[in-house]
């Protein structure tokens, strides 16, 4: 059960940040309107998204 929790919660920032093309580190970069965005919020999305689907497919073991 943790696993997809983890995999669903990986997934769900992952396609957050491919959508929203943005990143936000901390608290303090949302009000400062800093953080991470384009080519570099896309492949973190990416990567999110492969990991979560790596714990989604390990939790069916």
């Amino acid at each position: 059960m943790g696993l997809v929790l983890v995999g669903l919660l990986l997934i769900a920032v992952g396609v957050f940040s491919l959508v929203g093309g943005e990143i936000w580190v901390s608290r303090l970069t949302v009000g400062e309107g800093q953080g991470i965005g384009g080519t570099a919020a896309l492949v973190v999305g990416g990567i999110f998204i492969g990991l979560g689907a790596f714990f989604l497919k390990e939790s069916r073991k």
